[in-house]
């Protein structure tokens, strides 16, 4: 055959004559539509070989991505490759399966997917052998033969798994396999990356043994018992896949190793417009620079282009020149955008021209000369422009980053908050930040020009975000007290000429210094008062107790510590802390609203679970799906009637859909429009609780702030206005509930529990018990609480939230309170005393001092045995506490003696322990403590842990609880302060210290309280923790003056 080039192939088919050339493993093949050659993959069998048995024989199943790959496709727009390939001119002369047939040189293909002409290049061969004359000499060389018979076949060697590595030991196994040197790798098509893999075999092998591969993408295994590592072309589908390495059978328990492929295709996945700080925008201003984000996984090595440009009056309007971008290895890229002044003014002359008031959007445009999936639609993500003079936003944050928001409007007394202002194209002046005190129930304050208590301000920045810490300590701010924070822009220019100002004030004299106030946008939050814990008379040593009665069950009227078990048992995935809160306020109000039985707790806990999801998320988020809000609030939305049974039923038309009411339709589609998740959730509110439960209408804001809160989702003005007089009335707490509504309730775990527990009182006719105690059956329960609202699938009810509370009941509450051995009502046995020997803290969560008197940053000086400039070692363990923090008895003891003096070591209690079953506590208590600080001792000389005495010192309080007596563990016996302290401090603390004698001089006869007091050190303090010291310290060297503080 004369092809006018002497080419390899010519060279094959002149020694191999008019016989046929196999085609195997490794042949080259070329398309007229791809950009490179492809190198053969046989994938359609495994068992059948070739050119020395080394090579797969392939077929014309071999047809897909899997065996080949040419690239990128011209007929694709330069997309990847997905062949699908129909051979002719096969060696039908043998039939592989019965369905197979060999390609060989002479054969060819056609792509359905694009069109393109396949052609064989190169067998894949590296032997090339005239077939034998004879049938006879056909079986010693069919192995190693291009050329085929029937005869031959039946002679071809098979591949037997069973004989194969049959002289290896049974104990040789994959000990680790490597893809490119790891474990996992990621790759994209256009990278063309080489795979390389590697593995390493158990002790016992032989040189030779042979590693079989079997791929999987996803469950579905594509390839099985590969004698070759598996070649790229596997690997061209968008997923994740498995590579495993076995030397005798797959699945083996051990030695099987597995390598991890994830491929990308390259695609646009979003965009992000952000401003300089990272803080997600919605406009471009005037001045201010923003910054596209945007994320094109599996882009790496392709080159892209972008630009910015606006539909103009004229139309579409380039801002920028057609740039190249890099990418980051995870495809993502951070592209700038500012307008220079003859772009704005442009623009601004554009939208003029408009005549219906169209807005100006600009959006990016990105191309490339490769395919990218959706790469069109990253135009779908404009950015708007607004030149319009506003604040944007005024949001309270309790972190200095501005992550976490001051939730309820209720901050700690003493903590630093942080107000984040947020402006749009104001370019000169300043802002300035008011504090005003603010009355409760009152717009305006009383005076008709009232002075702030606080007053600061920032120049104008290009950024148009501003951020103004506050310090809560007093003065000027107080407990319990409301305060409303106001932003202003002063400036004096003429920046307002565009008539773009959004003004509130009216006082626009152009000889005159203007102020802009936002209006509506203020922002009201209150100095944190706790819900007091009811304290001893100065009669009495200890704080008021609940005794069990003779009478009834005494886990009825249980302390919060017996509670707090019950509870974790019931709410897993809810933090100790937080438990412990709504046990306190729970057993100290549950007499008071007779919920103090085993099964009123049973059934307003089973409530709790489903209101809540088992979280305590005490707030209704609102950010339902529609289908869901559609569900729970159908009387809103759908026309139909009330049942007697106080059931809605919703008209339905011919095919069972129910009807919307007038109108309400369209406004939903508006409404899960908005972009905005918080503005959609306040809208949803307002249209969900207008002019319901007392509310006003939508535009009164009624529905979003007396939305669903609590721990069994309190709804509506009325409501809220009902147990707002109980709280006042029965307890006589100064807790607003009215002005912020559903935020100061989320705000406060205490107040949550507490309104709640209100809650359940008024609608249960003020006696929960009737609808509880001996009451299997939630329903009358659940119905006097709120209405039955069902859950649908596929238009069916599955469950109601009716049953679900029935379920937490008899899986969980009942079983958490013990409702069946309940004996309330019932006389019975006087109960033992329960043994009230339990250890218990100081101080609630104890953590070490970071804070020095001086204000250094050194945790070192408040542990035991520190050594002090004087040379004096420290004898107690310094407890961090902020002024009036409670003080608690650790185990029950006397009260030895108090010392109210304000000198030395400042207003001290020393607690006696001399009872054996107290002693033998404290000993059991000692902990498995390693000297964490340097210079931290473990304890003095003779200390004595067996002594028929202990003594625990209490120094530096503010207030001392008791007198003289016996005290229990737990009792609160004082408050913290810093008094003694003559040079004031920047770290106020709880010094504490164990002794086993009541007199000693320096370290004798004391140990380490953190082999007690299970405290926390610096390291492991979480952020919060820290900031709050570092609130403390920034107050400064505070000093006492007689219980009181004084800079």
């Amino acid at each position: 055959m004369e092809t006018g080039k002497n080419t390899s192939a010519d060279r094959n088919r002149k020694q191999t004559g008019n016989s046929e050339e196999i085609v195997a493993d490794s042949a080259i093949c070329t398309c007229d539509k791809g950009s490179k050659p492809g190198t053969f993959r046989v994938t359609s069998q495994q068992k059948i070989y070739c050119n020395g048995a080394r090579k797969l024989v392939a077929t014309d199943q071999d047809k897909d991505i899997k065996s080949l790959n040419f690239g990128s496709c011209a007929a694709k727009n330069n997309g990847p490759c997905s062949p699908n390939i129909v051979w002719s001119n096969t060696y039908n002369k043998i039939a592989i399966k019965g369905k197979m047939y060999p390609l060989t040189v002479k054969s060819s293909g056609t792509c359905k997917a694009g069109g393109g002409r396949i052609n064989i290049q190169t067998s894949g061969q590296q032997v090339v052998v005239k077939p034998s004359a004879s049938p006879r000499k056909a079986n010693s060389t069919a192995h190693k033969s291009p050329i085929f018979t029937e005869e031959d076949w039946k002679h071809l060697p098979q591949d037997d798994e069973k004989s194969q590595n049959k002289r290896v030991p049974a104990a040789v196994q994959v000990n680790n396999v490597l893809v490119n040197g790891k474990r996992e790798i990621t790759i994209t098509p256009y990278d063309q990356e080489e795979l390389l893999f590697t593995t390493s075999l158990t002790a016992g092998s032989m040189r030779g043994t042979g590693v079989k591969w079997d791929v999987c993408y996803g469950n579905r295994v594509i390839a099985k018992g590969l004698t070759e590592a598996p070649a790229r072309t596997y690997f061209t589908k968008e997923g994740t896949y498995s590579v495993y390495a076995y030397v005798h059978k797959p699945g083996s328990p051990k030695g099987k190793g597995v390598v991890k492929i994830t491929v990308s295709y390259p695609k646009f996945k979003s965009i992000e417009w952000k401003d300089e700080n990272g803080k997600p925008v919605t406009y471009i201003g005037l001045r201010n620079k923003v910054f596209a984000h945007v994320s094109l996984p599996g882009c790496k090595g392709i080159s892209v282009n972008c630009r910015f440009y606006y539909n103009g009056y004229e139309g579409k309007t380039y801002l920028s020149a057609l740039t190249p971008i890099t990418l980051s290895a995870a495809g993502k890229v951070k592209i700038a955008l500012s307008l220079s002044s003859d772009q704005l003014k442009k623009i601004i002359e554009d939208r003029k021209r408009f005549s219906n008031g169209q807005k100006i959007r600009i959006y990016l445009e990105l191309s490339s000369r490769h395919w990218i999936e959706n790469l069109t639609k990253v135009s779908q993500h404009p950015i708007l422009f607004n030149d319009k003079i506003e604040f944007r936003s005024l949001v309270i944050y309790k972190d200095s980053d501005c992550k976490e928001k001051l939730q309820g409007g209720i901050a700690d007394s003493g903590s630093t908050v942080y107000v984040r202002v947020s402006t749009s194209n104001m370019e000169t002046g300043k802002i300035r930040l008011d504090v005003y005190k603010h009355e409760t129930g009152n717009q305006e304050e009383k005076s008709p020009k009232p002075s702030p208590v606080y007053s600061t301000s920032s120049p104008v920045n290009s950024t148009g975000v501003y951020k103004f810490s506050l310090t809560l300590a007093a003065p000027p701010y107080k407990e319990g007290t409301a305060y409303k924070v106001v932003v202003s822009w002063l400036f004096s220019s003429n920046q307002s000429s565009n008539g773009n100002v959004n003004n509130n004030t009216g006082r626009q004299t152009p000889k005159e210094t203007k102020q802009y106030i936002l209006k509506g946008k203020e922002v009201l939050f209150s100095v944190k008062r706790h819900i007091p814990t009811p304290k001893a008379e100065p009669s009495k040593a200890n704080v008021n107790r609940t005794e069990p009665e003779k009478d009834g069950c005494p886990r009825c009227r249980e302390e919060w510590t017996d509670m707090l078990p019950r509870l974790k048992q019931v709410f897993g995935k809810v933090s100790a802390n937080r438990l412990k809160a709504v046990a306190q306020t729970y057993t100290e109000n549950m007499k008071t609203l007779s919920m103090d039985t085993c099964w009123v707790k049973a059934h307003f806990f089973a409530q709790a679970t489903i209101e809540t999801g088992y979280t305590l998320n005490i707030s209704e988020i609102m950010n339902y799906k529609r289908e869901r809000f559609e569900d729970i609030f159908p009387s809103k939305i759908f026309k139909g009637s009330w049942t007697k049974d106080g059931k809605w039923v919703s008209d339905r038309d011919k095919n069972g859909k129910r009807i919307y009411k007038d109108g309400m339709k369209r406004t939903l589609d508006r409404v899960y429009s908005i972009t905005d998740t918080q503005e959609r959730k306040i809208v949803l509110a307002n249209i969900a609780y207008a002019n319901k439960n007392g509310n006003g209408d939508y535009n009164s804001g009624d529905g979003w702030r007396f939305r669903g809160s609590g721990l069994v989702q309190i709804t509506g003005r009325k409501n809220y206005s009902k147990i707002q007089h109980l709280i006042n009335t029965r307890f006589k707490l100064n807790v607003d509930i009215m002005t912020n509504g559903a935020d100061t309730i989320n705000g406060d775990d205490r107040i949550a529990t507490l309104a709640s527990m209100c809650y359940v009182y008024i609608c249960t006719e003020q006696n929960p018990q009737k609808f509880s105690n001996n009451k299997k059956d939630c329903t009358a329960f659940s119905k006097m609480i709120g209405n039955e609202i069902a859950e649908r699938k596929d238009g069916k009810v599955v469950t109601t939230n009716w049953r679900e509370k029935q379920k937490s009941f008899d899986r969980e509450t009942s079983k958490a309170f013990l409702t069946e051995s309940c004996l309330w009502g019932k006389k019975s046995s006087p109960k033992p005393k329960e043994n009230l020997s339990k250890w218990h803290e100081p101080v609630d969560n104890p953590q070490i001092t970071i804070w020095t008197q001086g204000g250094y940053n050194n945790p070192n000086n408040a542990v035991f045995g520190a050594k002090r400039p004087n040379g004096h070692y420290h004898q107690g363990l310094d407890i961090f506490c902020v002024e009036g923090t409670r003080v608690y008895a650790c185990l029950d003891g006397t009260i030895e003696a108090i010392s109210r003096a304000y000198s030395g070591q400042g207003q001290t209690i020393v607690l006696k322990i001399t009872d054996k079953e107290q002693l033998e506590a404290f000993r059991k208590r000692r902990l498995s403590y390693i000297p964490f600080y340097k210079g931290e001792w473990k304890e003095g000389p003779n200390f004595n842990p067996d002594s028929n005495e202990i003594y625990f010192v209490y120094y530096h309080l503010r207030e001392i609880l008791v007198n003289s007596g016996t005290v229990h563990a737990g009792d609160v016996i004082g408050l913290s302060g810093i008094s003694g302290i003559e040079k004031g401090t920047h770290g106020p603390h709880l010094h504490f210290e164990i002794r086993s004698k009541r007199w000693c001089n320096g370290l004798n006869n004391r140990c380490n309280p953190a082999y007690y007091v299970n405290y926390r050190n610096d390291k492991i303090l979480s952020p919060e923790e820290k900031k709050r010291q570092e609130a403390r310290n920034n107050l400064g060297q505070l000093k006492d003056f007689k219980g009181k503080i004084k800079k």
